[in-house]
């Protein structure tokens, strides 16, 4: 074998010269695209020019195989001239809040209409998903191409309930909430804290932010507070979670990506507004829990989904769609089962049954 290997070096060297030479490159750069010049400052010009300038100077900015959610160019012009003619005085903004270039000629936004006139707002919509194209020269609108419009994704529950190791009145709270997590699988998470004992937290503050309080007690969806283990009180939690669980998402979490570096875990996950509203006392909890523990409640069951580490982020004053990072340390070994919880949360100074929870995410972590 030695004695063709140099050989066949050299005739692969000689076709690869040959190869070089043959042929024409282009190594320039991709050409930069400001989406906000090219289309959407335009689209603003011509809003805000109605309806003196008619119609069809907004129109020249849609597509003619646009789309969105089943209404068509036609329908769309139909929907914006009712507008202005209905409102002559009415003022309108079009502002892009998120593009991603996907080629040459097309590319995905969000963007977000607002027509006000002095009494109020007559339309607030944000385009999610909307797909613009490059065509003769400029960009232009073509909806998200959907037929119809899906239902709304679900929230996830989230239940921050508070124990301690041998609490006695325990057992029954914690038989309830595992069956709940049965029974809406995928759709629900409970964070179970420990107040005292070897599975305290140090650092953690979730129970002084919302106590104090005796245990058992329960936080549902930040608003919601049962304490107790009488049968009218578990009597009471099926009917919260089902109430909760039929709210739709108002923040949709993706894009999840981490590291695990000993005890350490740090990542980026994205979160989008469907429909902006305020959030400046918004935090990002991060919260890693051991699913099922070696310790037993009274009755000799397995704790279970146990806060091991926690971080809380001030995200109130970021601007949606947003690609938020995040890092928590656990002063434990990280379990072999631990899952990471992230959900963002309404955060008022004081708590009074309004740290209101905007769904979440449970993953299981992978290492």
């Amino acid at each position: 074998m030695k004695k063709f290997a140099i050989p066949v070096l050299v005739v692969l060297a000689a076709l690869f010269v040959a190869g070089c030479d043959r042929f024409a490159h282009n190594f320039q750069p991709p050409e930069e695209v400001d989406l906000q010049t090219g289309l959407f400052d335009p689209l603003n010009q011509a809003l805000q020019n109605q309806p003196e300038a008619g119609i069809e100077s907004v129109m020249v900015h849609f597509a003619e195989d646009y789309l969105h959610f089943g209404l068509n160019k036609s329908d769309r012009r139909a929907w914006l001239e009712g507008i202005f003619q209905a409102q002559p005085n009415a003022i309108s903004e079009a502002r892009l809040l998120y593009s991603n270039l996907t080629t040459d000629s097309t590319a995905v936004a969000k963007w977000r209409l607002t027509i006000r006139e002095s009494e109020g707002v007559i339309v607030d919509s944000t385009f999610v998903g909307e797909n613009l194209v490059k065509r003769n020269g400029h960009w232009l609108l073509r909806g998200n191409q959907l037929i119809s419009e899906p239902p709304a994704v679900k929230q996830r529950v989230i239940i921050e309930y508070f124990t301690f190791l041998g609490c006695p009145n325990c057992p029954a709270v914690e038989a309830e909430l595992h069956n709940l997590q049965l029974a809406y699988p995928g759709q629900l998470s409970y964070l179970e804290h420990h107040i005292s004992g070897p599975l305290t937290v140090t650092g953690d503050e979730t129970y002084d932010y919302y106590g104090p309080f005796t245990v058992p007690t329960s936080i549902l969806g930040g608003g919601v507070m049962l304490t107790g283990s009488s049968a009218d009180i578990i009597s009471s939690y099926a009917p919260e979670v089902e109430a909760l669980a039929n709210i739709d998402s108002r923040i949709i979490y993706s894009e999840l990506s981490y590291t695990v570096d000993g005890q350490t875990i740090s990542g980026t996950v994205r979160l989008d507004m469907p429909d902006p509203f305020t959030h400046t006392d918004m935090v990002l909890n991060c919260v890693l829990i051991e699913r099922e523990s070696s310790f037993t409640n009274t009755q000799g069951q397995p704790l279970r989904n146990v806060v091991r580490a926690k971080s809380v982020k001030v995200i109130g004053n970021l601007d949606f769609p947003n690609t938020v990072s995040f890092s928590l340390n656990s002063a434990f070994p990280i379990p072999n089962d631990a899952s990471l919880v992230i959900f963002a949360q309404h955060h008022p100074a004081f708590f009074g049954n309004n740290a209101i929870i905007y769904g979440g995410i449970e993953v299981e972590l992978d290492r």
